[in-house]
Protein backbone atom coordinates (compact mmCIF):
# COMPACT_ATOMS: atom_id res chain seq x y z
CA UNK A 1 0.00 0.00 0.00
CA UNK A 2 1.56 3.42 -1.25
CA UNK A 3 1.90 6.02 1.13
CA UNK A 4 -0.52 7.97 -0.22
CA UNK A 5 -3.47 5.78 0.42
CA UNK A 6 -2.61 5.56 4.05
CA UNK A 7 -2.07 9.31 4.38
CA UNK A 8 -4.60 10.79 6.79
CA UNK A 9 -5.69 7.62 8.07
CA UNK A 10 -4.93 5.69 11.36
CA UNK A 11 -4.02 1.60 11.12
CA UNK A 12 -5.82 -0.68 13.55
CA UNK A 13 -5.95 -4.33 13.42
CA UNK A 14 -9.18 -4.65 12.11
CA UNK A 15 -8.12 -2.15 9.34
CA UNK A 16 -7.83 1.52 8.69
CA UNK A 17 -10.13 4.37 10.13
CA UNK A 18 -10.44 7.69 10.29
CA UNK A 19 -8.76 9.66 13.18
CA UNK A 20 -12.38 11.07 14.30
CA UNK A 21 -13.07 7.03 14.88
CA UNK A 22 -10.50 6.44 17.47
CA UNK A 23 -12.46 8.20 19.98
CA UNK A 24 -11.03 8.11 23.54
CA UNK A 25 -7.59 6.36 23.63
CA UNK A 26 -5.11 5.16 26.09
CA UNK A 27 -1.64 6.03 24.18
CA UNK A 28 1.04 3.08 25.40
CA UNK A 29 -0.25 0.07 26.93
CA UNK A 30 0.29 -4.04 26.51
CA UNK A 31 -2.38 -6.68 25.86
CA UNK A 32 -0.83 -9.60 25.26
CA UNK A 33 3.15 -9.83 26.10
CA UNK A 34 5.98 -11.54 26.68
CA UNK A 35 7.96 -9.55 28.68
CA UNK A 36 10.95 -11.10 29.54
CA UNK A 37 13.25 -9.66 27.85
CA UNK A 38 13.54 -7.09 30.85
CA UNK A 39 13.93 -10.24 33.03
CA UNK A 40 16.46 -9.70 35.80
CA UNK A 41 17.71 -12.63 38.14
CA UNK A 42 17.61 -12.03 41.89
CA UNK A 43 21.36 -12.84 43.27
CA UNK A 44 20.28 -14.98 46.56
CA UNK A 45 18.29 -18.23 46.13
CA UNK A 46 15.86 -18.46 48.60
CA UNK A 47 14.86 -15.18 46.56
CA UNK A 48 15.00 -16.90 43.47
CA UNK A 49 12.90 -19.62 45.08
CA UNK A 50 10.28 -16.58 45.71
CA UNK A 51 10.11 -15.11 42.14
CA UNK A 52 9.60 -18.76 40.48
CA UNK A 53 6.09 -18.57 42.58
CA UNK A 54 2.53 -17.93 39.96
CA UNK A 55 1.97 -14.33 41.08
CA UNK A 56 -0.74 -14.43 43.40
CA UNK A 57 -2.58 -12.45 46.14
CA UNK A 58 -0.59 -13.93 49.23
CA UNK A 59 2.82 -12.70 47.33
CA UNK A 60 1.85 -9.81 45.62
CA UNK A 61 3.29 -7.13 47.60
CA UNK A 62 6.86 -8.94 47.21
CA UNK A 63 6.14 -9.24 43.57
CA UNK A 64 5.44 -5.34 43.42
CA UNK A 65 8.72 -4.82 44.82
CA UNK A 66 10.51 -6.88 42.78
CA UNK A 67 8.11 -7.03 39.44
CA UNK A 68 10.95 -7.53 36.33
CA UNK A 69 12.25 -10.91 38.46
CA UNK A 70 9.67 -13.00 38.29
CA UNK A 71 8.90 -14.24 35.43
CA UNK A 72 4.78 -15.27 35.72
CA UNK A 73 4.79 -11.62 36.80
CA UNK A 74 6.27 -11.01 32.94
CA UNK A 75 4.05 -13.21 30.95
CA UNK A 76 0.78 -11.77 29.46
CA UNK A 77 -0.32 -14.38 27.33
CA UNK A 78 -3.94 -15.40 28.48
CA UNK A 79 -5.91 -13.87 25.51
CA UNK A 80 -9.15 -14.44 27.83
CA UNK A 81 -7.55 -12.21 30.90
CA UNK A 82 -6.56 -9.58 28.06
CA UNK A 83 -10.16 -8.99 26.72
CA UNK A 84 -11.93 -9.51 30.62
CA UNK A 85 -9.21 -6.62 31.20
CA UNK A 86 -9.96 -4.56 27.97
CA UNK A 87 -14.04 -4.58 28.72
CA UNK A 88 -13.66 -3.33 31.99
CA UNK A 89 -11.51 0.08 30.24
CA UNK A 90 -14.65 -0.39 27.44
CA UNK A 91 -17.27 -0.25 29.81
CA UNK A 92 -16.10 3.01 31.56
CA UNK A 93 -15.90 4.71 28.41
CA UNK A 94 -12.62 3.81 26.80
CA UNK A 95 -12.87 3.34 22.99
CA UNK A 96 -9.01 2.50 21.50
CA UNK A 97 -6.02 1.16 22.83
CA UNK A 98 -2.81 1.64 21.06
CA UNK A 99 -0.70 -1.73 21.97
CA UNK A 100 3.51 -1.47 21.38
CA UNK A 101 4.15 -5.02 22.06
CA UNK A 102 6.88 -4.93 19.62
CA UNK A 103 8.70 -7.67 17.85
CA UNK A 104 11.32 -8.35 20.68
CA UNK A 105 7.59 -8.98 23.24
CA UNK A 106 6.14 -12.12 20.82
CA UNK A 107 3.78 -9.62 19.03
CA UNK A 108 0.61 -11.44 18.12
CA UNK A 109 -1.38 -9.59 15.45
CA UNK A 110 -4.00 -12.52 14.97
CA UNK A 111 -4.68 -12.47 18.89
CA UNK A 112 -4.69 -8.52 19.09
CA UNK A 113 -7.73 -8.68 16.07
CA UNK A 114 -9.47 -11.66 18.21
CA UNK A 115 -9.48 -9.43 20.99
CA UNK A 116 -10.55 -5.99 19.15
CA UNK A 117 -13.38 -8.20 17.91
CA UNK A 118 -14.29 -9.36 20.94
CA UNK A 119 -14.43 -6.12 22.84
CA UNK A 120 -15.32 -3.47 20.46
CA UNK A 121 -12.07 -1.88 21.30
CA UNK A 122 -10.00 -0.99 18.52
CA UNK A 123 -6.50 -1.84 18.39
CA UNK A 124 -3.18 -0.40 17.28
CA UNK A 125 -0.33 -2.52 17.08
CA UNK A 126 3.40 -1.65 17.12
CA UNK A 127 6.22 -2.53 15.59
CA UNK A 128 10.03 -2.43 15.57
CA UNK A 129 12.22 -3.65 18.69
CA UNK A 130 13.16 -3.17 22.07
CA UNK A 131 16.38 -3.02 23.72
CA UNK A 132 19.36 -4.15 23.45
CA UNK A 133 19.50 -6.87 25.74
CA UNK A 134 16.81 -8.35 23.19
CA UNK A 135 18.48 -8.04 20.02
CA UNK A 136 19.90 -11.07 18.24
CA UNK A 137 22.59 -11.83 16.33
CA UNK A 138 20.56 -11.08 12.91
CA UNK A 139 19.48 -7.83 14.28
CA UNK A 140 23.03 -6.49 15.30
CA UNK A 141 24.73 -7.83 11.84
CA UNK A 142 21.93 -6.34 9.46
CA UNK A 143 22.41 -3.14 7.83
CA UNK A 144 19.84 -0.48 8.47
CA UNK A 145 18.74 0.25 5.10
CA UNK A 146 17.93 -3.69 5.00
CA UNK A 147 16.55 -3.30 8.33
CA UNK A 148 14.23 0.28 6.98
CA UNK A 149 13.11 -1.83 3.84
CA UNK A 150 11.97 -4.54 6.49
CA UNK A 151 9.57 -2.41 8.51
CA UNK A 152 8.69 -0.54 5.27
CA UNK A 153 7.05 -3.92 3.68
CA UNK A 154 5.25 -4.50 7.16
CA UNK A 155 3.72 -1.33 6.99
CA UNK A 156 2.73 -1.47 3.38
CA UNK A 157 1.52 -5.53 2.85
CA UNK A 158 1.25 -6.45 6.54
CA UNK A 159 3.13 -9.02 9.07
CA UNK A 160 3.69 -12.30 7.35
CA UNK A 161 0.33 -13.70 5.71
CA UNK A 162 -2.11 -11.80 8.15
CA UNK A 163 -2.46 -8.99 6.34
CA UNK A 164 -2.27 -6.89 10.04
CA UNK A 165 -0.05 -3.68 9.60
CA UNK A 166 1.34 -1.95 12.29
CA UNK A 167 0.12 1.67 13.11
CA UNK A 168 2.81 2.89 14.90
CA UNK A 169 6.78 2.05 14.61
CA UNK A 170 7.73 1.24 18.56
CA UNK A 171 8.19 1.23 21.46
CA UNK A 172 11.62 1.75 19.82
CA UNK A 173 13.99 0.42 22.99
CA UNK A 174 16.94 2.47 24.12
CA UNK A 175 19.04 2.00 26.80
CA UNK A 176 21.54 4.80 28.57
CA UNK A 177 23.84 5.18 27.11
CA UNK A 178 22.53 4.12 23.60
CA UNK A 179 23.79 1.02 22.09
CA UNK A 180 24.73 0.78 18.52
CA UNK A 181 22.41 -1.97 17.76
CA UNK A 182 19.50 0.68 19.19
CA UNK A 183 20.95 3.47 17.41
CA UNK A 184 20.42 1.45 13.94
CA UNK A 185 17.01 0.30 14.98
CA UNK A 186 15.88 4.29 15.29
CA UNK A 187 17.90 5.42 12.09
CA UNK A 188 16.06 2.46 10.16
CA UNK A 189 12.54 3.68 12.07
CA UNK A 190 13.35 7.78 10.99
CA UNK A 191 13.94 6.16 7.07
CA UNK A 192 11.12 3.73 7.29
CA UNK A 193 8.97 6.86 8.73
CA UNK A 194 10.10 9.23 5.52
CA UNK A 195 8.95 6.36 3.15
CA UNK A 196 5.66 5.67 5.19
CA UNK A 197 4.15 8.49 6.97
CA UNK A 198 4.09 6.01 10.32
CA UNK A 199 3.85 7.63 13.57
CA UNK A 200 7.02 6.26 15.99
CA UNK A 201 7.21 5.82 19.62
CA UNK A 202 10.37 5.48 21.92
CA UNK A 203 10.73 4.28 24.99
CA UNK A 204 13.71 6.26 26.07
CA UNK A 205 16.66 5.63 28.46
CA UNK A 206 16.81 5.96 32.31
CA UNK A 207 18.47 9.42 31.44
CA UNK A 208 16.42 13.23 31.11
CA UNK A 209 19.70 13.72 28.56
CA UNK A 210 18.04 10.33 26.84
CA UNK A 211 14.92 11.79 25.14
CA UNK A 212 16.75 14.57 23.34
CA UNK A 213 19.45 12.60 21.79
CA UNK A 214 17.19 10.26 20.45
CA UNK A 215 15.20 12.94 19.27
CA UNK A 216 18.07 14.34 17.10
CA UNK A 217 19.55 11.02 16.10
CA UNK A 218 15.77 10.55 14.42
CA UNK A 219 15.67 13.88 12.82
CA UNK A 220 18.99 13.48 11.03
CA UNK A 221 17.71 10.80 9.60
CA UNK A 222 14.61 12.29 8.48
CA UNK A 223 12.22 11.34 11.01
CA UNK A 224 9.70 14.45 11.70
CA UNK A 225 9.77 15.20 15.59
CA UNK A 226 5.89 16.28 15.14
CA UNK A 227 5.39 12.36 14.65
CA UNK A 228 7.14 11.23 17.24
CA UNK A 229 5.72 10.00 20.51
CA UNK A 230 8.10 9.79 23.71
CA UNK A 231 6.84 7.15 25.91
CA UNK A 232 7.74 7.50 30.26
CA UNK A 233 7.74 10.79 30.33
CA UNK A 234 6.91 10.53 34.30
CA UNK A 235 9.82 8.27 34.81
CA UNK A 236 12.49 9.89 32.55
CA UNK A 237 11.75 13.79 31.93
CA UNK A 238 11.88 14.81 35.97
CA UNK A 239 11.95 18.20 35.75
CA UNK A 240 9.46 20.80 34.05
CA UNK A 241 12.37 22.18 31.92
CA UNK A 242 13.44 18.97 30.63
CA UNK A 243 9.68 18.38 29.46
CA UNK A 244 9.40 21.99 27.93
CA UNK A 245 12.73 21.37 26.01
CA UNK A 246 11.45 18.62 24.54
CA UNK A 247 7.89 19.70 23.81
CA UNK A 248 10.21 22.30 21.74
CA UNK A 249 11.25 19.87 19.39
CA UNK A 250 7.58 19.02 18.51
CA UNK A 251 7.71 15.69 19.83
CA UNK A 252 4.71 14.18 21.56
CA UNK A 253 5.24 13.25 25.13
CA UNK A 254 3.10 10.24 27.32
CA UNK A 255 2.52 10.23 30.87
CA UNK A 256 2.01 6.49 30.94
CA UNK A 257 2.84 5.52 34.70
CA UNK A 258 -0.31 6.70 35.75
CA UNK A 259 -1.91 4.76 38.53
CA UNK A 260 1.43 3.90 39.67
CA UNK A 261 2.48 5.28 43.00
CA UNK A 262 6.19 5.86 43.63
CA UNK A 263 8.01 2.58 43.47
CA UNK A 264 9.95 0.89 40.74
CA UNK A 265 12.19 -2.27 40.89
CA UNK A 266 15.50 -0.58 39.40
CA UNK A 267 18.54 -0.18 40.46
CA UNK A 268 18.22 3.64 39.14
CA UNK A 269 16.42 5.76 41.97
CA UNK A 270 13.33 7.32 40.11
CA UNK A 271 11.85 9.88 41.86
CA UNK A 272 8.29 8.81 40.28
CA UNK A 273 5.60 10.98 40.81
CA UNK A 274 1.73 10.11 41.94
CA UNK A 275 -1.33 10.77 40.01
CA UNK A 276 -1.91 14.32 42.16
CA UNK A 277 1.57 15.34 41.00
CA UNK A 278 0.71 13.98 37.19
CA UNK A 279 -1.97 16.01 36.82
CA UNK A 280 -0.24 19.04 38.70
CA UNK A 281 2.61 18.74 36.16
CA UNK A 282 0.23 18.23 33.05
CA UNK A 283 -2.53 21.50 33.82
CA UNK A 284 1.36 23.08 33.76
CA UNK A 285 2.23 22.19 30.23
CA UNK A 286 -0.76 23.28 29.32
CA UNK A 287 -0.82 26.27 30.82
CA UNK A 288 3.03 26.82 29.04
CA UNK A 289 0.85 25.86 25.64
CA UNK A 290 1.53 22.52 24.68
CA UNK A 291 -1.98 20.91 25.49
CA UNK A 292 -2.16 19.66 22.10
CA UNK A 293 1.05 17.08 22.72
CA UNK A 294 0.67 15.51 25.78
CA UNK A 295 -1.22 11.98 25.77
CA UNK A 296 -2.34 9.71 28.71
CA UNK A 297 -1.73 5.73 29.18
CA UNK A 298 -1.20 3.73 32.46
CA UNK A 299 1.89 1.11 30.80
CA UNK A 300 0.23 -2.35 32.10
CA UNK A 301 2.78 -4.80 31.49
CA UNK A 302 2.93 -7.13 34.24
CA UNK A 303 0.32 -8.85 35.86
CA UNK A 304 0.33 -7.31 39.14
CA UNK A 305 -0.86 -4.24 37.28
CA UNK A 306 -3.94 -6.32 35.92
CA UNK A 307 -7.37 -5.94 38.01
CA UNK A 308 -7.74 -9.58 38.32
CA UNK A 309 -4.82 -9.21 40.39
CA UNK A 310 -5.27 -6.44 42.39
CA UNK A 311 -4.00 -4.01 39.99
CA UNK A 312 -5.27 -0.96 38.50
CA UNK A 313 -5.39 -2.11 35.15
CA UNK A 314 -6.62 0.02 31.93
CA UNK A 315 -9.88 1.05 33.44
CA UNK A 316 -7.31 3.55 36.26
CA UNK A 317 -7.46 6.58 33.74
CA UNK A 318 -11.26 7.08 32.39
CA UNK A 319 -12.55 5.42 36.56
CA UNK A 320 -10.31 7.40 38.63
CA UNK A 321 -7.77 9.75 36.66
CA UNK A 322 -10.46 11.41 34.32
CA UNK A 323 -12.44 12.56 37.73
CA UNK A 324 -9.24 13.51 39.28
CA UNK A 325 -8.02 15.97 36.82
CA UNK A 326 -11.64 17.74 36.59
CA UNK A 327 -11.85 17.97 40.33
CA UNK A 328 -8.42 19.36 40.19
CA UNK A 329 -10.05 22.13 37.75
CA UNK A 330 -9.16 20.53 34.17
CA UNK A 331 -11.70 21.92 32.11
CA UNK A 332 -13.58 19.10 29.74
CA UNK A 333 -12.10 20.50 26.40
CA UNK A 334 -8.13 19.90 28.05
CA UNK A 335 -9.55 16.44 28.90
CA UNK A 336 -10.92 15.49 25.88
CA UNK A 337 -7.64 16.93 24.11
CA UNK A 338 -5.38 14.46 26.63
CA UNK A 339 -7.63 11.37 25.56
CA UNK A 340 -9.20 11.93 21.92
CA UNK A 341 -7.87 14.97 19.89
CA UNK A 342 -3.82 14.25 20.80
CA UNK A 343 -4.31 10.26 20.47
CA UNK A 344 -5.69 10.80 16.74
CA UNK A 345 -3.24 13.42 15.90
CA UNK A 346 -0.49 11.76 17.07
CA UNK A 347 -1.85 7.76 15.50
CA UNK A 348 -2.47 9.42 12.22
CA UNK A 349 -0.49 8.38 9.20
CA UNK A 350 0.69 11.83 7.38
Amino acid sequence: MHRSEMKGKIATVLGFIEPKDLGFTLAHEHLVIDFRAIYKELPCASDRYLAMQPVAMHNLDWVRKHRFSVPDNLLLLDEQEAIDETILYRNEGGESIVEVSNRSFGRDPLSLARVSRATGVRIVMGGGYYTSRSHDEHLKKIGVDELAEDFVNEIQNGIGDTGIRPGVLGEIGCLWPLAESERKVLVAAAKAQTVTGIPINIHPGWSERAPMEIIEILANAGADPEHVMMSHTDRTLISHKSRIEVLETGCSLIYDSIGREGYFDLETIVDIPNDNYRVNDIMRLQDAGFSDKILLSVDVCTKDMRVKYGGHGYVHIPKYFVPLMRRKGMPQEGIDKLLIHNPAKAMTFF
